[in-house]
Parts: structure tokens; C-alpha cells; sequence
């Protein structure tokens, strides 16, 4: 009896401690919980939002571009709504079926559409600048893992018009090339910011208090000093005559003189914007007019002639004997012309384009030689004057700078400086040309060449006025000396059509080039025509560059018949009141 006893009270002790034990544990579970749910709250319920909660870049509008055509402004850079469809593989439960789904909407490779989908990512793009009408299809299919994305698509109502001037925009939003990338900043604003709460597969939910959203910031508008007609016509004129001389390219700039704006910029091939990537050779982006320096001929004449006049080395009326030939150093330099020894007039130097004659210029400036004088002279009015050797610092991504070699470089400097005399052994471009031309017959002020008329901001729009550099390039006579050798010269070759109250002058330049060993092609030619056409309160200048054409005649030649073509419909269209 006392042995069950014993065996009974074994028993209720071992229940007795196991329900202490599971007591025990019950208790240390509740404190547990309490931690969880009251001390750690805050704790325990942000890191389980953090899960859900995702940031949504919000994209800022990129900012319109537009021309003036003598009436409003019209657009030719605009934006238009387009989405971008992705997928995050770790939601998709079937790439096969997945990807016959998407591709009856967006199209494409069934194949790459189901490889994209089984990528071991999160993130992967199916589509870009899908239309809304697909985006809804999508939406209305709910397709588990797949989402979209609005993104912002630059569309060009003007076509393939100033491409090279304008640029474009890159899938990832930035300006390539052109007014594009060198504006980027400005045109692409501040994008916003969204965060949300979203569900177990990443989408935000509709309505959720977790919302925190900061606004975008469009980009600025802006208005170009591009005058829509005559880029139309710069355009047709210059591809008319590409085409006509089976050159290999061409290029044209139209300044306004008196205040330095663009207007109008063409070069030929040119591509459509909007099909940027289908372009196999990406140097049909380069804007010749600012990045094609070449040397020039001579077109360079004039210039020299301004710097002997405005040193009052010589004069309008000086006279020197021209032996058909002179020699520098080893180097004997001709005219391309046989004209016999006679004496010569500083308009027969431009009008009979004589290599002799800039020589003759250059060194009078030494006292008769080509001297250290002479070149230091020759180079600050390039280069300080001038503006060659340097960028213009126009509002255009990649100019060039050309090069302009120093007066005390030791190899052949004195021959080397002779041929600069005519445009040879230096290297510019076309818009620097236009610059400088400005400057010759303005009266002598330099104005920064520029392609912007107005900015339109949150603030307002505000004009961007001309930007003077220097203003006393040459003396105002100096100027006018220069645009009657000018305008004797047009009316001498009667190349550009004269008009009665107008003053038209230019000079031609036919130059030779250095081919891909690095010698002086032979069998082909650069030529270019550069003048102003003048009015009362008016002036312009103009420049046509054609590369390697083929017809017959001198290069210059072939590019003074789009000149003149254009000229003429320049004082149609543009309103210059006649002197």
C-alpha cells in the first residue's frame, strides 16, 4: 500500500512539473509577443513597410524647342507620351505563355521575349516607346510580373529640318549631339520623386497613406535665332547643288552680321532625328558648319588684306609688281592663274585671287620679309581678332576649334605662314569663317556667334541679346575698304545676282586637302564662296563649303551657284530695306 502510495505521488509531481514547464513556456511566449507587438512596434511594422515601400522617379518634360518664321513661333522639337514595358522575372510563372501573351501585343521576337523573361534579375525591357492604345491592352490583360512605365518620346514636326543643328534625345532621356546635348541640363528640368506602398508583386497601391511626392520641374522652352524659311531654303538650295556635283558633302551658315545670331545652319547628307538609331555611320551626326574644319583657300584673302590695311602698312590704293611667282625660303609659291608680270592693285589680289599677292600682304607687315614681326602679327589677328584656332563658343555640342600654328614654330615657319597668307596650312570652319567675315564688314565688332533668341522658364521668357567679344577687330574704315574690294569682286565674276539698293560682296576658295596619307591630294578639291548681302540697317553674311565636288571648274565655283541662289531669295523673303 505504502509502495503505491509512492508511485501515485511520482506521478501528480511529474504532471505537476509538466504543467509548470509548459506554464513556464506559455509565459515566456506572451512576453514575447508583448515585446513584439507593444515594446517593438514601431520597430517590427516599419521593416515589414520597408518590404512594400518603393520610390517612383517621377519624369520631368523636357523642354520644347522652336523656330521664328517672320509671322510666331512655330515648334520643331516636341514631346510626345509613349510607355516602356518591363517585367521583373522573379514574378512570372510561365515565360512561355508569358511571352506569346506580350509579343501579340508589342510585337517582336518570341524567342528574345522568352529569353528576357527568364533572366535571374528583377528588373528586364520588353519594349520602348510603346503607343497608349498598347499600354491599355496591356493593363486590361493584368499580366502577373509585367508593368509599364510613361516615358516621354521627342517627335520633330519639321522632319529632318537643322538636324545636325538640333541633335536628338537617347533612350536614357540625355541630348546627343547638337543644341540637344550641349542644353541638355537646362531642356531636362528636375524629375520628381513618389514613394508608395505596393503590393506583394511591386505595384503601387491606388490609395495608401505612406504617399510622399515631390513635383517635377519642366525643362526650359526655347526659341532658336533660326528663321524657319530660310533653313527650308538653305536646306533645298545646298542639297540641290550636293546632288548636281556629286559632292561628297556639304555645308552652309547664315549669320546676321550685326548681332552674331544663327540664321540658318544646313548640312548635307543629314539623317531624321527621330530614326537616330538606325543610322549605321554615326558621323551623319556631326555638324560640318562647326565641326568640319578644313583649309579654307582663299577665302583667307580678305582677311589678310584687313590686317595690312588696318597696320597701315598698305592701303587701298597700294600697287606692287607681280612676277607671276615668289620664293620662300625652298618653296616657290604661284598663282593658280598665269597672268603674266605686271603691276598689281589690292583689288586685282582679289579679283584675279593671287597667291603672290597675299604673300606681298604678308610680308609687309615684317617690312618686306615674312619675319617673326610679320608672323605675330598675322597670327594675333587670327587668333585674337579673328577667333580662329579656338571655339566660338556657340551653344552647339563638339565644335571645333581648327588649328592655327604659333609664329615661332621651327618647322618651315616662313613658308608655312606664306601659305596661311591664302588660306592654306591652317584650318577652320565654316561658322568661324562667318564670324569673321562679320566682324570685316560690320565696322569691326566681333559678336559671339549664338543659335539662341529666347529662354522661357518657370519666371518667364527672356531674350538672349548679342554678345559682343571685340570691338575694333578692324578700323570702320578698314571695313568699308574691304566690302568695296568685296563687292567689286562679285560684280567682276558675276558670280551672286547684283540687285539695285543692295550691296553684295564675296570672295571664292578653292583649296587642296590632305588625303588619309597625310599628303595633298591632287585630283580633288574643297571649295567655298563666302559674302554679305547688305541693306540699309541690315547686313548678312553667308557661306557655302562643298567637299570633293566632281564637276568641272573650279570647286569655288560650284559653291558660289547655291550662293547666289540663296542671296536671291534671302532678299525676297527677309525684310532689308534697300540703301
Amino acid at each position: 500500500m505504502k509502495t503505491q502510495n509512492n508511485i501515485n505521488k511520482s506521478k501528480f509531481d511529474r504532471t505537476l512539473l509538466l504543467r509548470g514547464g509548459l506554464f513556464l513556456a506559455g509565459a515566456i511566449l506572451l512576453v514575447q509577443l508583448f515585446i513584439v507587438q507593444i515594446v517593438h512596434h514601431d520597430y517590427y511594422s516599419a521593416a515589414a513597410l520597408a518590404e512594400h515601400v518603393k520610390k517612383f522617379e517621377v519624369s520631368a518634360e523636357r523642354g520644347k524647342i522652336y523656330m521664328n518664321d517672320g509671322y510666331a513661333t512655330v515648334p520643331v522639337v516636341l514631346n510626345e507620351k509613349k510607355y516602356l514595358v518591363y517585367a521583373d522575372p522573379k514574378y512570372i510563372q510561365s515565360s512561355d505563355q508569358t511571352a506569346n501573351q506580350l509579343q501579340q501585343l508589342i510585337g517582336g521576337d518570341l524567342k528574345q521575349l522568352e529569353e528576357l523573361l527568364k533572366k535571374d534579375t528583377r528588373y528586364v525591357v520588353l519594349a520602348k516607346k510603346v503607343d497608349r492604345s498598347v499600354a491599355d491592352r496591356i493593363k486590361e490583360q493584368k499580366i502577373k510580373g509585367v508593368g509599364l512605365k510613361e516615358i516621354s518620346v521627342r517627335t520633330y514636326p519639321q522632319g529632318k529640318m537643322a538636324s545636325q543643328v538640333l541633335g536628338f534625345v537617347n533612350d536614357d532621356g540625355q541630348g546627343q549631339y547638337g543644341f540637344e546635348e550641349y542644353y541638355n541640363q537646362q531642356l531636362s528640368g528636375k524629375n520628381g520623386l513618389q514613394q508608395k506602398i505596393t503590393d506583394i508583386n511591386g505595384v503601387p497601391l491606388a490609395i495608401n497613406n505612406n504617399q510622399e511626392q515631390q513635383d517635377p520641374i519642366a525643362g526650359n522652352d526655347v526659341t532658336l535665332s533660326l528663321d524657319l524659311r530660310m533653313q527650308k531654303i538653305v536646306e533645298e538650295r545646298l542639297q540641290e547643288n550636293v546632288t548636281r556635283t556629286s559632292s561628297k558633302s556639304g555645308s552652309a551658315v547664315l549669320i546676321d552680321a550685326n548681332t552674331g545670331k544663327i540664321t540658318a545652319m544646313a548640312n548635307v547628307p543629314t539623317y531624321d532625328p527621330s530614326q537616330y538609331a538606325t543610322q549605321q555611320d554615326i558621323s551623319i551626326f556631326l555638324n560640318t558648319a562647326t565641326n568640319g574644319a578644313w583649309e579654307p583657300g582663299s577665302v583667307m584673302k580678305p582677311l589678310m588684306m584687313s590686317a595690312a590695311f588696318n597696320e597701315q602698312k598698305l592701303n587701298p590704293s597700294s600697287t606692287y609688281f607681280d612676277k607671276g611667282s615668289v620664293q620662300i625660303a625652298d618653296r616657290t609659291i604661284k598663282n593658280s592663274m598665269e597672268w603674266g608680270a605686271r603691276t598689281m592693285s589690292m583689288n586685282d589680289i582679289i579679283t584675279k585671287s593671287l597667291n603672290t599677292g597675299a604673300v606681298y600682304m604678308m610680308q609687309s607687315l615684317g617690312g618686306g620679309q615674312i619675319d617673326e614681326q610679320a608672323r605675330t602679327i598675322w597670327y594675333q589677328y587670327l587668333t585674337e581678332r579673328y577667333g580662329f584656332g579656338k571655339s566660338t563658343n556657340i551653344e552647339l555640342a563638339g565644335e571645333q576649334g581648327g588649328s592655327v600654328i604659333g609664329p615661332k614654330d621651327p618647322d618651315g615657319v616662313a613658308v608655312r605662314y606664306a601659305n596661311m597668307s591664302f588660306g592654306q596650312g591652317l584650318t577652320v570652319t565654316p561658322l568661324q569663317l562667318a564670324a569673321a567675315y562679320s566682324a570685316l564688314i560690320n565696322g569691326g565688332t566681333y559678336y559671339q556667334p549664338s543659335i539662341l533668341s529666347s529662354v522661357k522658364t518657370a519666371n518667364g521668357e527672356q531674350a538672349v541679346p548679342p554678345k559682343v567679344v571685340t570691338s575694333n577687330v578692324v578700323s570702320p574704315q578698314v571695313s568699308q575698304d574691304i566690302r568695296a574690294v568685296l563687292q567689286l569682286g562679285a560684280s567682276q565674276n558675276n558670280k551672286p545676282a547684283l540687285r539695285d539698293g543692295y550691296a553684295i560682296g564675296a570672295k571664292s576658295g578653292t583649296a587642296e586637302f590632305v588625303g588619309d596619307d597625310g599628303v595633298y591630294k591632287t585630283d580633288a578639291y574643297n571649295g567655298a564662296y563666302i559674302g554679305f548681302i547688305a541693306g540699309k540697317d541690315k547686313a548678312y553674311v553667308l557661306i557655302v563649303r562643298l567637299d570633293e565636288p566632281k564637276t568641272s571648274g573650279f570647286a569655288s565655283a560650284q559653291a558660289a551657284i547655291a550662293w547666289a541662289a540663296i542671296s536671291n531669295e534671302v532678299l525676297n523673303i527677309v525684310p532689308i530695306a534697300p540703301m
